[in-house]
């Protein structure tokens, strides 16, 4: 492979963290070829495979306490959510080594037929993924497509890649050569080469609408299979009998979660006109309390955003809502010391429906409050926009609640909750929010090919 590197920096403190390599497109077929001759063994023992698995999360959690610290270097979050990052991970990879599911299903019988429908893996799977969960939604891939039989290149972010290098090197203790290997790159030269190259038969990719679009039209000349989980602008909508104090410990806890940036996050929140000044005082008492510092420093609870392009798109989206009559009534500012790209829980109210802050994925430490009047119209305006990713519903009224979520066209609609997902329970998006789903048996099937078996005597 290309020996040259580029540096990968703390975004807390700015200081270097360590190397990655800068791959080119050769060094991708280089992998393609090597995942080729690894294919056949791997693909053939389902029994093997589900023992590497589980062999892997065992040195997952043997390891966990170096990954979290490198996780949390290389990404700014709390070393305790990195940690949790690395936990969901060997999880993940326990459950799919677990899952009960049918290689080859016989149909009915006909006449003088018999019909077998098998399920066989897609093939060499190129995996990308974005810098706000480096692993967790990696191994969300890596996990199904390994159980399924595929081999798999995975691409991180180029400003997350040390954590994942580390990943793929300590499964690759469990792992036969050439079934998992990783390309990273600054640039997007290695995506491209992944999403153009015949020998990758599917692309499984998280991260923005608009690279989504355009890795899903790289793809399409040699019609590969694609997942894509997209962006997001999370509702919260809430009723006018909920209670306010937990109903702010609950929107906080999601939307200010690494800073706020999570793509299943709450970005927005609904709250009846009546009731929204007791809401906001709520969530800004409940917001002022983080603390935010160094991810591995004790005492952290927020660590800073992702990048300055990050942070100033933020800052820019708070900035025009104010202009334009909103109010800040919490955060704003860095809230620490440290020379990295922090900003502080802010809280902006009178906020209103048609604001670059509402509409956009703003993916920070910024929360608008719009108030409404009308339940059913705020629902309708909702549905009309082009994220579905995720919502919630808060209120008591259980019935009531379901009433509500039933009517919100998203992949998933929380009750008194917001960002929980389960391993066994599809996850994804409606409409720019993504293609297919991960996690449980709907993940699995993103990994397997269909075919039949249609015989008959011969005589």
């Amino acid at each position: 492979m290309t020996a040259d590197h580029y540096q990968v920096l703390d975004p807390a403190t700015l200081e270097l963290v360590g190397y990655a390599p800068e791959n080119t497109g050769d060094d991708v077929e280089q992998a393609v070829a090597s995942a080729r001759r690894a294919t056949p063994r791997w693909s053939a023992d389902r029994e093997a495979r589900r023992a590497a698995l589980r062999a892997g999360a065992a040195l997952i959690r043997r390891d966990l306490d170096s990954l979290a610290t490198l996780l949390s270097r290389e990404q700014g979050k709390p070393k305790a959510e990195a940690a949790g990052e690395f936990t969901v991970a060997a999880g993940l990879f326990e459950y799919y080594a677990d899952l009960a599911w049918d290689e080859t299903e016989p149909l009915a019988p006909r006449a003088d037929r018999t019909l077998e429908v098998q399920y066989r893996p897609v093939g060499i799977v190129g995996t990308i993924t974005p810098w706000n969960f480096p692993i967790s939604l990696l191994s969300v891939k890596l996990a199904p497509a390994l159980v399924a039989g595929c081999t798999v290149i995975a691409k991180p972010s180029p400003s997350t890649p040390l954590s994942t290098i580390a990943l793929v090197n300590l499964l690759n203790e469990a792992l036969p050569a050439g079934v998992l290997q990783v390309r990273t790159s600054s640039r997007r030269t290695v995506n491209v080469a992944l999403s153009t190259s015949p020998g990758i038969r599917k692309i499984s990719f998280t991260g923005s609408t608009e690279v989504g679009i355009s890795m899903a039209q790289q793809a399409a000349p040699t019609v590969k299979r694609v997942t894509m989980e997209l962006g997001g602008n999370d509702p919260a909508i809430v009723l006018d009998d909920a209670d306010m104090a937990v109903t702010a410990r609950g929107i906080v806890g999601s939307a200010f979660r690494n800073a706020g940036q999570v793509c299943m996050a709450v970005k927005r929140v609904y709250v009846p006109r009546s009731r929204s000044r007791e809401l906001a005082e709520a969530i800004a008492a409940e917001a002022s309390r983080h603390v935010l510092g160094h991810g591995i420093a004790d005492g952290t609870t927020m660590g800073p955003m992702h990048n300055e392009s990050q942070l100033k798109l933020v800052h820019g989206l708070v900035d025009s809502a104010v202009g334009s009559g909103a109010r800040i009534i919490a955060g704003g500012s860095a809230g620490c010391d440290l020379p990295g790209y922090f900003l502080s829980p802010t809280v902006v109210v009178d906020a209103e429906p048609g604001m670059d802050l509402v509409e956009q994925e703003q993916f920070g430490a910024a929360l608008p409050i719009v108030a409404y009047d009308n339940l059913q119209q705020t629902i309708a305006s909702l549905n009309a926009g082009e994220f579905g990713l995720g919502a919630s519903v808060w209120s008591p009224d259980q019935e009531r609640a379901h009433a509500t979520a039933s009517q919100i066209e998203a992949g998933t609609v929380w009750i008194n909750q917001h960002t929980l997902v389960e391993p066994d329970a599809p996850f994804g998006g409606w409409k720019a929010s993504g293609v297919g789903r991960e996690r449980g048996r709907w993940g699995l099937e993103e990994y397997l090919e269909t075919r039949v078996i249609n015989a008959r005597p011969h005589s």
